[in-house]
């Protein structure tokens, strides 16, 4: 519910950081593909709206949707067994043990869901007027049929480090501010407080990979038929390198203001969920 929640709340701020992120991004001359070019976050909000229409910034949702349902059961489920295995389940779990626990999850969930999912969301999401693909369905074919299945793996290097730094930075950060706002770790809270606390906690990880970001959106987007050969990033350290020597250090937090819209109120209602939904269970038995 959490996922849905935040998909359709927060999708066009995604929207819009990956049009940045892709902005300066080399096509071959005159592909329809190629990314527009904007000068920032209101600057491509409103030509996006001007030029496709106010639903544009809702490329993709479908896939986001479906990712953040699947990502999140995946990501808390692997999370919380992993801290019972640490501690047995007798006592709570430290500081660097939520970090471990953290990256575990993160680096589970960004090989098996997030990676695929973020390769055709972003095709989609970098679609102007001209459509080369007509939906999530027919993106995901022709990847597979053009590139074959390890075109749905591109920028898996980059995604790994993203979400198992952003989890691992996340659980340790909220489990810390939860203590030291709230009190005792079984204090229950009220939607308000988990809301915040998460909304803090979630700004940590984009913070130290807003790179990895830019670089996983770059990779995940460049196909054979829009890139010349010579412009083609070979990998996570090529694309990384060549995007600081040609653009500088800033074009690597491209898109960096919309992700932390975006990503903070989301993992504030997700949290929020999550603790309202242990309350219910802790009180009815039977759901467990």
């Amino acid at each position: 519910m959490g996922g849905v929640a935040e998909a359709f709340c927060l999708h066009p701020l995604d929207t819009i950081k990956t049009r940045l992120q892709l902005s300066g991004q080399k096509t071959r001359a005159g592909n329809a593909a190629a990314p527009t070019q904007y000068t920032g976050f209101v600057d491509c909000a409103t030509k996006t709206v001007r030029n496709e229409g106010p639903l544009a910034l809702y490329k993709g949702v479908t896939v986001t949707s479906t990712s953040l349902v699947c990502k999140y059961f995946l990501r808390f489920y692997t999370n919380f067994q992993i801290r019972a295995l640490i501690t047995g389940g007798t006592r709570p779990t430290t500081n660097l043990e939520n970090i471990v626990a953290g990256i575990s999850a993160g680096t589970i969930e960004a090989m098996i869901i997030v990676t695929p999912f973020e390769v055709v969301k972003t095709r989609l999401q970098a679609q102007g007027k001209v459509q080369k693909y007509r939906g999530p369905l027919h993106c995901l074919t022709t990847i597979v049929s053009r590139e074959g299945p390890s075109g749905l793996w591109k920028g898996c290097a980059p995604t790994v480090f993203r979400q198992a730094s952003n989890q691992g930075s996340m659980f340790a950060s909220y489990s810390f501010l939860r203590k030291k706002l709230w009190g005792d770790s079984e204090t229950t809270l009220k939607p308000w407080q988990s809301a915040t606390t998460g909304l803090i906690a979630a700004c940590v990880g984009p913070m130290i990979n807003g790179p990895a970001d830019v670089v996983k959106t770059r990779l995940m987007f460049q196909t054979h038929s829009m890139v010349e050969p010579q412009d083609r990033y070979k990998g996570f350290l090529d694309a990384f390198q060549r995007i600081l020597r040609n653009e500088g250090v800033g074009a690597l937090y491209k898109g960096l203001g919309p992700r932390l819209l975006r990503l903070a109120p989301g993992q504030a209602i997700i949290w929020m969920v999550v603790e309202q939904f242990n309350i219910v269970c802790n009180n009815n038995k039977w759901l467990m």
